[in-house]
């Protein structure tokens, strides 16, 4: 809490007096403020050693907090920001950055951390190029993971649906079958009817293996009925 205070005193001091000795750059002041609250953990959080930060979700981090503490979405601005004010990717497999003056509970070192001045060269706006194309491909990647998982865990949910109807459709038609056992007989008559008009007799309905005897086809899946159909011809 007290660094935190820190930081507040510090960035007032600098937008009194335009940025001058001991001021920090609101860009700095507010990544310090965002990495050490902790509501945001599962999102963005100090490393375990307290001099660096993980961002561990880029996705909530450019929907939810970008858009709080800096009025945009833009992830690779972001990165493109840190790199202009001195902070370093530390792992190539996770959003991992690190200055040295920027540092847990130490919110006095934050005025350290300028903006570079020299004008950067040419392999270096190159190299910069590619990590913020690969900062973009990350994110857009996380993006379709996530909503590929969406996608799945819906149709998951619409065979969960299905499945639980089942048994209760199957409860249904049966009460219907033993309130009339010789609808069966003439669904199977009904269908041999409508075959020979379309001159194609099929095979004769009496010769029908019985339900379950191929091993789990039902009748119905043998004359190609819709057993709830099946009751409209009384």
């Amino acid at each position: 809490m007290g660094s935190e205070c820190k930081v507040h005193q510090l960035h007032a001091a600098g937008d009194s007096d335009g940025g001058g000795p001991g001021a920090v750059a609101p860009f700095v002041a507010k990544t310090f403020h965002m990495v050490s609250d902790p509501s945001t953990n599962a999102v963005v959080r100090w490393g375990d050693a307290g001099n660096t930060f993980l961002v561990l979700d880029p996705a909530a981090f450019s929907d939810f907090l970008l858009p709080s503490y800096f009025k945009h979405r833009n992830f690779a601005s972001f990165v493109r920001q840190l790199n202009t004010y001195g902070f370093r990717k530390v792992d190539p497999d996770r959003w991992e950055f690190a200055h040295e003056s920027f540092l847990r509970g130490q919110a006095q070192l934050l005025p350290r951390i300028v903006r570079k001045k020299k004008k950067a060269s040419g392999r270096e706006l190159c190299e910069e190029g590619e990590e913020v194309r690969g900062t973009i491909e990350a994110v857009q990647r996380l993006r379709d993971e996530q909503r590929g998982m969406e996608e799945e865990l819906q149709a998951m949910d619409q065979r969960l649906r299905t499945a639980e109807s089942r048994p209760g459709q199957m409860m249904a038609f049966l009460s219907k079958l033993a309130d009339d056992p010789g609808v069966v007989l003439r669904a199977m008559l009904a269908k041999k009817e409508e075959l020979s008009a379309a001159g194609n007799d099929g095979p004769d309905p009496c010769k029908r293996r019985r339900i379950g005897a191929d091993g789990g086809r039902d009748i119905f899946t043998e004359l190609d009925l819709d057993p709830w159909r099946v009751f409209e011809r009384k």
